[in-house]
């Protein structure tokens, strides 16, 4: 019940029930446990953003070293006609007349789904032009081996529209190593092509006298000889 004072004043009324108010009734709990529920919102928000934004980076390199194999792999668009232009070599005997890697390619078909390149080219012996075909398969490496004259592991170095830089690796019947770059081209030779071609063979440690320039030498198939028409 209220209280009075004994001096016949007016009755001074103490209101008991604010005393004891309810705090969570009052609001005071729920206003800080909005700001937790924000807080605990953008913190989850917070979260998702970081891993959206770690899955798209991951995603991202995927796709760019698919994109990085894909152009290591695919050498179909290298397939053609193609005409040699010089060919270096360690051993010159091999590239010197009548040698079996003195060869004026005519053709590259390269088949990126079965792993293949086809060789088709032509190679003097005995003075009589004789037409060769044959196939090499790639390896993990990345070269192809092929069976010619011994075994060699072949491997294009810089290829484009115009031109093809390539390294060779022979190894004879007799077990003689024999590394060969070669500079074949569709249609002029390029400054670039020819520079490469040229540092490579420099890396290989042949000598520019045991280089031949295919083009200006006399005599070849692409220049004019007569060659049978059905190797054509």
């Amino acid at each position: 019940m209220p209280f009075s004072d004994t001096r016949g004043e007016q009755p001074l009324v103490c209101d008991t029930s604010q005393q004891h108010d309810d705090p969570i009734k009052s609001g005071r709990i729920t206003i800080l446990s909005n700001h937790w529920d924000v807080f605990s919102l953008d913190r989850r928000r917070t979260v998702r953003d970081k891993m959206k934004v770690l899955f798209l980076t991951l995603l991202l390199a995927v796709v760019c070293a698919a994109q990085e194999e894909e152009a290591e792999q695919s050498l179909s668009e290298l397939s053609g006609q193609w005409r040699t232009v010089y060919i270096g070599s360690t051993n010159p005997e091999k590239i010197q007349e009548n040698g079996p890697f003195r060869t004026y390619f005519r053709k590259l078909v390269f088949d990126d789904e079965k792993g293949t390149v086809d060789f088709y080219f032509y190679v003097k012996r005995n003075g009589k032009w004789k037409n060769i075909h044959v196939t090499g398969t790639k390896q993990d490496d990345g070269t192809f081996a092929v069976e010619y004259e011994g075994q060699n592991e072949f491997k294009v170095i810089s290829g484009s529209k115009t031109h093809l830089v390539a390294h060779n690796i022979n190894v004879d019947e007799d077990g003689k190593r024999t590394e060969l770059t070669g500079l074949f081209v569709k249609l002029n030779v390029e400054e670039e092509a020819l520079e490469k071609f040229r540092q490579l063979t420099k890396e290989k440690g042949i000598d520019e006298e045991n280089v031949v320039n295919f083009i200006e030498n006399e005599g070849h198939p692409h220049s004019g000889q007569q060659v049978p028409n059905k190797h054509q």
